[in-house]
């Protein structure tokens, strides 16, 4: 069986789509297919123009193949009774993004249903159920992965992919937001050598941040993948 790797892009909002979608466009024709586009589907506060257009940008996104997947709720945190002391830590971390670090039950799962009402806000009620959940940053809570996996979708921490049924992928990733420059050389190697191993699902995790800045050096490692032999693949083929 062929060698897979995911390329991933995260934090795809209302806020950045304009600038993000003609990205998307010149890493499809690089990577010579479409890949998983990670959406924070929060709208809130958005004017109601560019909320029309973020909802036609996404649907324009389904039409040309690329996948959709939920990527949290606001993918900044508000504040939420009960997180533990390991999740204010990933909160410290993260300034605030680690959204789901450490909530209670209840909490984890009021949030991942405001995730999942505004995802059908945006792309309809009829609108498929997302094939994917990636919570902000990864950090996550006990909870969190059967409460995906309950709503039929797969689950991704920063080592592996769990689908709903179960199955099990350990998948390193490569990514290069919040890293210091001093890292970004070591980063790079890292994705090289994980995309070079005979094993695992790795995964290139880019984000908004990093463009244009380090465009050619992931230009670079997506060749390194499609050259050593692996196939881009999706959440959903998995």
């Amino acid at each position: 069986m062929a060698r897979k790797f995911l390329l991933c892009f995260h934090d795809f909002s209302v806020w950045n789509y304009q600038k993000v979608a003609p990205i998307l466009e010149e890493l499809k024709d690089l990577a010579g297919a479409p890949f998983s586009v990670l959406v924070i589907p929060d709208t809130e506060n958005a004017t109601p123009d560019a909320i029309d257009g973020f909802k036609k940008t996404l649907q324009q996104l389904k039409a040309d193949g690329f996948e959709l997947a939920l990527h949290g709720y606001k993918h900044q945190a508000e504040f939420s009774q009960g997180r533990s002391y390991a999740g204010l830590i990933g909160m410290n971390l993260t300034n605030g993004e680690a959204e789901f670090a450490g909530l209670s039950e209840f909490e984890s799962s009021r949030l991942l249903h405001a995730g999942l009402d505004a995802w059908n806000t945006l792309l309809g009620d009829s609108a498929e159920r997302p094939p994917a959940f990636i919570p902000p940053t990864w950090y996550s809570n006990k909870f969190l992965p059967s409460q995906v996996h309950a709503e039929k979708m797969l689950y991704e921490d920063r080592y592996a992919l769990v689908t709903a049924k179960g199955k099990r992928y350990s998948s390193p990733v490569a990514s290069f937001a919040g890293i210091p420059n001093f890292m970004q050389k070591t980063a790079f190697k890292y994705g090289e050598t994980i995309l070079k191993l005979p094993v695992g699902l790795p995964r290139i995790a880019l984000h908004p941040v990093d463009f244009p800045e380090r465009k050619d050096r992931i230009h670079d490692l997506i060749r390194v993948a499609l050259n050593c032999g692996r196939q881009l693949t999706l959440y959903r083929e998995l």
